[in-house]
């Protein structure tokens, strides 16, 4: 029955985003704020924030406590949002909850955006189930996001801070950081990645005003190790020779990001040792983020959506494949910055096959294409995602490279057809 509750939520998709805590705060009211019943690790970035939360519930999954983590957009089904202990909500448990919320929603003059409902089901679900902790991404932005409704979370976590959603967060990084900021609460702890100056400047400024205390990871202190499609280890402090099945530099950051929130957590009064750390890190599973899904020729799938994810992409295909010219399949969305999305992948590039990502903010592949050859690379419009992986292997043959990036919203379509293809036998 679940999909009549993903069908009520998604009926509201048609209100779009509305950043305003408003609504989100009568609708808690109303349910008897559930959120307040809940420990929370809150992040906010605008890349890596879904690897460093599926890092981080995954150590405090390990560690013995019951733990929820909160994701957004999903790859496959709507439940993958809202998970505890590794396990997405199932039917039944959507059911009750989105049917206790709609009671309340539907009795409101301003009614909950779509993100808003599962939001409050998700703090609902987490609430009656006595989560220890729970690990909660934001959606868009921070202080008035849908999720920061929450009063005090035992820590705040910031991810890197980029252009992204400017009509929404503001057109500088400055400004995006002063929206990312305002999950920072008064005398709570901030961790935080490595930032470009203005966002630091920023994080900084409201950490000191707010009388957090504010720790950047000390990347100075990463060092990796091997690496292979199987995975890679590196060491970080005193924790060495630590495994990640997550392939990209960057998610050796994103770990090391996680084990400094672990830390602070560990003050606070957390019980993680060092078992759970290496554990939680090693057992970490997060689809489409750089992941090898085919061989002869390679396929990888990668849900950058953004200049910041797009530059991490070229990063990792020159060290994964270095001297390779890539055959890409893209889509992305048309309130992205293109040319800064393009410019790092395109002279790896020997061929892009572009397609419409299912989103009704996406950017034709008809148009997509036109702006692609205008930079003097071969660029053509595919009807689907399987038809364009279809023929980027077919382009690349079984010694080349394939990689998929560009939409979120794309991502489980690019996975579902080269798994059902058996794409690692380079049919």
């Amino acid at each position: 029955m679940s999909s009549k509750s993903i069908a009520y939520i998604d009926s509201y998709t048609w209100l779009g985003s509305r950043l305003g805590l408003e609504r989100m705060r009568e609708l808690m009211d109303r349910m008897g704020n559930p959120q307040e019943e809940i420990k929370f690790v809150h992040l906010a970035g605008t890349n890596g924030k879904g690897s460093t939360a599926c890092f981080l519930a995954s150590i405090l999954q390990s560690a013995g406590y019951k733990t929820g983590l909160y994701t957004s957009p999903f790859i496959h089904t709507f439940h993958e949002r809202m998970q505890i202990d590794g396990v997405p909500i199932s039917d039944a448990a959507l059911d009750e909850v989105v049917d206790q919320m709609r009671r309340h929603a539907d009795m409101m003059p301003d009614h909950p955006t779509t993100f808003e409902l599962t939001t409050a089901a998700a703090f609902t679900w987490f609430a009656q189930e006595k989560c220890d902790i729970v690990v909660l991404e934001t959606g868009m932005g921070g202080s008035l996001d849908a999720t920061n409704v929450i009063f005090s979370p035992e820590v705040a976590v910031i991810t890197p801070i980029d252009l992204d959603h400017m009509e929404h967060l503001g057109p500088t990084v400055g400004e995006i950081a002063k929206s990312k900021a305002g999950i920072i609460k008064p005398g709570r702890p901030v961790v935080t990645a490595r930032q470009r100056q203005e966002a630091m400047a920023v994080l900084t400024e409201t950490a000191a005003r707010q009388g957090c205390d504010l720790t950047e990871v000390n990347l100075a202190a990463l060092i990796p190790g091997p690496f292979s499609f199987n995975g890679q280890q590196f060491s970080f402090g005193n924790l060495t020779d630590v495994s990640i099945r997550l392939l990209g530099r960057y998610q050796m950051e994103n770990a090391a990001l996680a084990l400094t929130a672990v830390e602070v957590l560990e003050k606070l009064g957390w019980s993680i040792p060092e078992s759970a750390r290496r554990d939680g890190l090693a057992e970490a599973r997060w689809p489409g983020r750089f992941e090898l899904i085919g061989q002869a020729p390679a396929v990888i799938v990668d849900g950058g959506h953004n200049a910041q994810g797009a530059r991490a992409l070229a990063e990792n295909l020159i060290r994964y494949f270095p001297g390779n010219k890539i055959v890409f399949v893209m889509g992305i969305l048309a309130d992205k910055d293109m040319d800064a999305i393009l410019s790092p992948v395109l002279p790896l590039a020997k061929q892009i096959y572009t397609i419409t990502p299912d989103n009704s903010r996406a950017l034709t592949a008809k148009a997509l294409a036109e702006q692609i050859t205008a930079q003097g690379v071969p660029a053509q419009a595919i009807g689907s995602v399987a038809a364009a992986l279809a023929l980027a292997k077919q382009t690349a043959g079984t010694d080349g490279v394939v990689c998929y990036f560009g939409s979120l919203y794309s991502v489980a379509a690019a996975r579902d057809a080269l798994l059902a293809g058996n794409s690692t036998t380079g049919d």
